[in-house]
């Protein structure tokens, strides 16, 4: 039996630390985003009609969706009059869009509805779609009104009208993968089977191709007087291999011929979301089976020590094997904030299928580091992209808002519903995943679990259980070594505890800083800090050095002092000590090598914090390793 995702409602994070996060996401983030979206016009973009002097951008219509979808998160824990009556706004243009067959998407609203689903390659028509369907998920859960599930039903009827392998049907599916997790999260929610059939419809039919060798996207170009190399353009050419790879959009090949993670990330980690909860709902091992193969290849190969993919700023994705660079500016560090945010999502999915330590770690290396930096501590300004390095003089700082703004609704999307990522369950038994200070009642039962702890600051957790559950507490990699007041049996990076009524645990988590060393095919010679789930960065701002040539020496280091950094509170930086390259001379190349100074005491900072105080700009994550003196 697998686990089951929890309800956001059923979770209370009472964390001083992540409170502080939602809150400020809640009051400061959402706002943001949806008075961006209404000043430049994109918020209404669902009221335009055809001919309409703005043309809107093809996935325009899922930011609404999404915006949708974390207020109504939100909504779930804390009523709010204005929030809810723009979420009331929302699902009235939605409706009042839809045309008669049940066909919803602004873009070809106003350029010609008879231009629809023609070119499902590049246009993003099933992939808002998909977001409509999680945005309805969350509303109904919500409100359990129908004032969205009939016209999201209707719009995926029209879609099964038209997509399939029954006579006169196209035999398509979307450029961008997301309608598959929508379908299946609705079919859990309302169990319309029509939904599960065009799911498992869409991810068996990737990637198939005629006798020919060509694929939907190939016919559907022919059809309509184009190209099929069109999209890729002559850079695009130039990297993926001919005749038109369509391994950035993982078309290809189908899923059960798949042996390697490529193309662009995100497209890649919706689709392994979705093809992770069809395995669990139908049982299916054969895709169980190439999902474990792509998670090895992943996290192995592809994966940066802050749980961020995609190398490739190219084509915002996986490139080579160790190909893992760090700056923006190399080309070969893109770690988009939404290939993050998919990625813990796809993390939470395995647990389900599968209790194993290896999926927690990861979500919670993502949540910490790639994902949560990626947003002011302001909750207004985001980064797109999520270098390991920045150079002195070049400060990245956070934008306000992006022409294409995928990366804002997600980060707002995520930690609305986080409380769902801490915990996991099935009959008699609770998985404890994430060390965050909450409270979950578990559905159905009058069992009630709930931590105290001063995580990811501290390793110390109290766990308390009313009622009688079995429980499965995770023992992190990080962690050098742990003490249980309560004895158990560990599998697979679980501590398991037998059934008791009423039981109290003290765990503790040996966390201390430490020095991470990278595999040596990624061609680096150097290290990384890191304290628990945290990975650590030396900031401009914090250091009387050269962040541009600096090296660490390998030896210990240790925690320092507790610190505030803007609005987060007893901050643990971590010390270790360093020297600085000296120029010793102009040229570009010379005959002897530069020289180190003296030794200077380095303090490193959680990488998530960087760049919210006034620096010149220098960071970096990892440094030059030099030997221990």
């Amino acid at each position: 039996m697998a686990f089951q995702q929890v309800p956001v409602r059923n979770v209370d994070i009472t964390s001083t630390f992540w409170s502080q996060m939602q809150r400020c996401s809640k009051e400061k983030t959402i706002p943001a985003i949806i008075k961006a979206q209404k000043s430049l016009q994109h918020w209404y973009c669902l009221t335009w009609k055809e001919g309409h002097e703005i043309q809107p951008h093809p996935f325009w219509d899922s930011d609404i969706y999404k915006i949708v979808e974390a207020a109504c998160y939100f909504l779930m824990k804390s009523k709010d009059e204005e929030l809810m009556a723009t979420v009331e706004e929302a699902v009235d243009m939605i409706r009042a869009a839809q045309h008669p067959d049940g066909y919803i998407n602004s873009y070809y609203t106003v350029l010609g509805v008879d231009k629809r689903w023609t070119n499902l390659r590049d246009m993003h028509e099933l992939y808002c779609l998909g977001h409509l369907a999680e945005a309805c998920v969350a509303y109904e859960t919500l409100t359990n009104s129908g004032r969205l599930l009939e016209p999201v039903l209707r719009a995926l009827h029209h879609v099964d009208s038209v997509f399939g392998c029954e006579p006169g049907k196209k035999r398509g599916y979307p450029g961008h993968q997301e309608i598959e997790i929508g379908l299946l999260r609705l079919y859990e929610l309302c169990g319309e089977p029509l939904l599960l059939k065009l799911a498992k419809y869409f991810i068996s039919e990737r990637g198939r191709r005629d006798a020919k060798g060509e694929t939907y996207f190939d016919h559907e170009a022919k059809a309509r007087g184009g190209d099929p190399y069109e999209h890729f353009g002559s850079e695009m050419k130039a990297w993926f291999q001919y005749p038109r790879d369509y391994s950035y959009n993982q078309a290809d090949q189908p899923l059960l011929e798949t042996t390697e993670v490529k193309g662009h990330a995100v497209r890649a980690m919706y689709y392994y979301i979705a093809a992770t909860d069809l395995a669990r709902l139908t049982g299916d091992n054969d895709i169980k089976r190439v999902l474990d193969h792509m998670w090895a290849d992943m996290t192995e190969t592809k994966l940066y020590i802050t749980g961020s993919i995609g190398a490739m700023r190219q084509w915002e994705g996986f490139g080579a094997r160790y190909v893992l660079g760090d700056t923006e500016e190399s080309g070969t560090c893109y770690a988009e904030t939404c290939a993050c945010f998919a990625l813990i999502l796809w993390c939470q999915r395995m647990l389900q299928l599968d209790l194993n330590v290896k999926y927690a770690d990861v979500m919670e290396i993502g949540l910490y580091n790639g994902f949560l930096g990626a947003v002011g501590l302001d909750g207004g300004s985001f980064y797109y992209q999520n270098p390991l390095r920045t150079y002195t003089g070049h400060p990245k700082e956070r934008s306000a808002w992006f022409e294409v703004a995928c990366c804002p609704p997600n980060v707002a999307k995520l930690l609305a519903s986080m409380g769902s990522l801490i915990y996991s369950f099935k009959e008699n038994l609770v998985a404890v995943h994430l060390y965050i200070e909450s409270e979950f009642r578990v559905p159905g039962t009058d069992v009630v679990v709930s931590q105290k702890t001063n995580m990811p600051w501290s390793g110390d957790v109290d766990i308390t259980v009313k009622g009688a559950t079995q429980l499965a507490l995770r023992i992190p990699t990080w962690a050098d070594g742990y003490k249980s007041s309560v004895e158990g049996d560990v599998r697979d990076g679980y501590l398991y505890i037998a059934q008791s009524q009423d039981l109290d645990i003290k765990l503790s988590f040996k966390l201390k800083a430490r020095r991470v060393y990278p595999n040596p095919a990624t061609g680096k010679d150097q290290i990384c800090i890191m304290r628990g789930p945290l990975v650590y960065c030396i900031e401009d701002v914090d250091n009387d050095v050269d962040i541009d040539h600096v090296g660490v020496i390998d030896d210990d280091v240790s925690d320092g002092e507790p610190i505030n950094i803007a609005a987060v509170s007893g901050v643990i930086p971590v010390k270790a000590m360093g020297r600085e390259l000296v120029q010793g001379q102009s040229s570009l190349y010379a005959p002897r090598l530069w020289k180190y100074g003296d030794k200077k005491s380095l303090l490193y900072v959680p990488y998530f914090l960087r760049a919210n105080r006034s620096g010149k700009g220098g960071m970096t994550v990892w440094a030059r390793r030099l030997e221990s003196l």
